[in-house]
């Protein structure tokens, strides 16, 4: 989607968030209603405004679940995408579309996820395929990976194709969680606020080579959400608002990931790719701030490479010393921590703190004069691309 600033869009007009911890003793409906409260009061609305709802199937709670928790007198649009990935993105784009055609006024945008139970260390040893009895069975594309440990979106075979084909030694990825760390340590939301350091990386405990425990996200319990409207009414509510120009999402010449024509690269390069398209004019030097999905270290390392910051291959020395950081010699990227520190409130978290940053509401994180962002989202063949900019 393509829309041309300065006539009425969609407006990011309000952010709002639930907890963020590692068990919070509440439902996914709870968490979701604080988060979209929360975001509907920054907004300076209350929730009679709201007649539109989107969110993902993985967030675990549903759109009538949410009109019927809030009490919404109205819901004239509702958006429920079930690819996972890119979640936000496209919900966020979705609902962009629907506030365009006048399906609705004002729509909320949530997602999340809740911390898996019962899992970790000894639970991910379970067959997820086995039944209660018998040898598993398994169908379709499990048939596949089943007999070689693989279950659902196994994204390591990904970083080791990455690191045998430009030769990419382990600090190349050590450079995200180190300044993933380094950013949470100033968002008081983020889970994993100690310090990180390229030693504790290189030492840390594996979990499936060649990732180590310091590559994968965070799991938690938390949701954030924003409110989306059009620049007109957006002009007359309290907050800057933050546009949404261009969205992509592109899969690339397959959508299975086992027939993936490059292990080495995923789709992300194909949805950059269509963004810059969607943006004449506009280069990585009109970029204030950037936020590359991080549920693994080498899906950050490919949106990176995938937006142009360097040359594919290249990340290698591209992020050396205190590139990407707050602060540094580039473009700061993830200020809130990403998924490997702040938690893993998929996707949204990266929208809400692209949107909180144009705001200009991230205190000491704040980059100053933040008017663009770039946000990349998925990993694998599911890929989402924004760009957004402050309403003039």
């Amino acid at each position: 989607m393509k829309l041309d600033q300065g006539k009425n869009n969609a407006c990011i007009v309000g952010v709002g968030r639930s907890t963020i911890s590692r068990d919070s003793g509440k439902t996914a409906v709870d968490l979701v209603v604080d988060a979209c409260v929360n975001a509907i009061r920054h907004a300076g609305l209350t929730g009679d405004n709201i007649d539109g709802i989107a969110t993902n199937q993985m967030s675990g709670v549903n759109g009538y679940q949410i009109a019927d928790a809030l009490r919404f007198p109205t819901v004239n649009w509702f958006g429920q995408m079930e690819l996972p990935q890119v979640t936000a993105a496209w919900s966020l784009m979705e609902a962009a579309m629907a506030i365009e055609y006048g399906a609705c006024d004002y729509a909320v945008v949530v997602m999340g996820l809740m911390k898996p139970k019962g899992s970790g260390s000894s639970g991910s040893r379970r067959d997820p395929f086995a039944g209660s009895s018998g040898p598993p069975k398994v169908g379709g594309d499990a048939q596949w990976m089943a007999p070689y440990g693989g279950s659902g979106f196994v994204f390591n075979h990904f970083m080791s194709r990455y690191m045998h084909v430009y030769n990419a030694p382990r600090e190349t990825f050590g450079h995200i969680a180190v300044t993933a760390r380094k950013h949470a340590m100033l968002n008081e939301r983020a889970i994993a606020r100690a310090p990180l350091t390229m030693e504790d990386y290189l030492n840390a405990r594996w979990i499936s080579d060649p990732f180590c425990l310091y590559d994968c996200d965070y799991p938690v319990d938390g949701y954030a959400a924003v409110v989306v409207t059009r620049a007109d009414r957006a002009r007359h509510l309290p907050n800057k608002a933050v546009q949404l120009v261009a969205g992509a999402q592109n899969t690339g010449p397959r959508t299975d990931m086992l027939q993936w024509d490059d292990h080495s690269n995923m789709g992300s390069k194909y949805a950059a790719k269509k963004l810059w398209t969607l943006i004449p004019g506009t280069t990585l030097k009109d970029i204030d701030v950037v936020m590359c999905y991080d549920g693994f270290t080498i899906l950050t390392v490919n949106w990176i490479e995938s937006f142009g910051f360097c040359g594919f291959g290249e990340a290698k020395d591209f992020l050396k010393g205190d590139m990407m950081q707050l602060g540094g010699s580039g473009i700061p990227m993830n200020t809130h921590g990403g998924m490997l520190s702040e938690g893993r409130v998929h996707g949204m978290g990266y929208i809400a703190e692209a949107a909180d940053q144009l705001m200009g509401n991230c205190g000491e994180r704040q980059v100053q004069n933040a008017t663009r962002a770039l946000v990349g989202q998925g990993g694998s063949v599911q890929n989402a691309a924004l760009f957004l900019q402050t309403l003039d």
